[in-house]
Parts: C-alpha cells; structure tokens; sequence
C-alpha cells in the first residue's frame, strides 16, 4: 500500500475518532461523583477514600522519534524514544481524561502543569481529591491531588 494512502487513513481515522472522543472520555457530572468514591471505597477497603474522583498517572508510548537534535528529547528514563499519555481513570479503569504528546523525557509533574485539566481547573471538583503517585506533586489548588507519603510515619 502506498505511504500516502497510510497517511490519509491514517489522518480520517483520527479526525473520526477525535470527533466521538468526549462522548467516550469525559469527567463525570455533580450527580456521578458520590458514586465514583464508592467505587475507590470498595478497591482500598477504607472510607477515607469516598471522596477520591480518580487516579492520576501517566505512561509511555514507544514511537519513532524524529531526526535531529529533538531526538533526544524523546528518550524517557528507560532509555527508548516515547511520547507520554497522561490518564485519569475512574476505579473501574475507565478514562475520564487523557492527554497526551510530551516527550518521553519530560517528568510527570511538568506534563501535569502543561496539561488543560490543571491549567483551567477542570477537575475534580471542590471537596474530591485525584489519588496519585510519586512522580506528582501533593496539591491543594489548582486541583487536588493526594500522593503517598515520601518518609512515613510509624503508627503507635
């Protein structure tokens, strides 16, 4: 098959796809989220986490990287060229946001700040909390999100 008629396909299946994506993905109405705790309740066995609206991380898609100089940008800290898809999923697993194209060699706390969730605050709402790992920051403001703790405390 021609190069260009991969590309075209290639180029109407996204468009397509792109066009359907937020009746797919998307964050979850006022009336949704009381449930959406359950949900983290049920997976942790504890109560604290009734108000978790998701979980927060990202991952690395292997690509081509391009020629040149930018390559190196591309190469994560597990030493192959990617691009990062950040995520945020409900306790069922399904995405309620994603987003995707930084290098691999970018850092999840930048990726979280370039991101349009964060940067317009778009979710969660007041009162709920994004559950997340080390490589994010412990917000309050713009978003909330909970990481574990860097130096534990033992309990007496």
């Amino acid at each position: 098959m021609p190069t260009s008629t991969v590309c075209r396909v290639v180029h109407n299946v996204t468009k397509e796809m792109l066009a359907v994506l937020h009746r797919i993905i998307h964050f979850p109405g006022p009336q949704e989220m009381e449930e959406l705790g359950r949900g983290f309740v049920r997976l942790a066995g504890h109560n604290a986490f009734k108000k978790a609206a998701g979980a927060i991380d990202g991952c690395h898609i292997r690509i081509r990287p391009p020629g040149g100089q930018q390559k190196q940008c591309y190469i994560n800290r597990k030493l192959f060229p990617s691009i990062i898809l950040q995520g945020i999923c409900d306790s069922t697993g399904k995405f309620l946001d994603i987003y995707v194209g930084n290098p691999g060699s970018v850092h999840d706390a930048l990726v979280l700040r370039r991101c349009p969730m964060y940067k317009e605050s778009l979710y969660p709402p007041n009162g709920f909390f994004l559950l997340g790992d080390g490589g994010y920051p412990c917000l309050q403001h713009p978003v909330t999100i909970i990481t574990p703790y860097r130096q534990p405390v033992a309990g007496k």
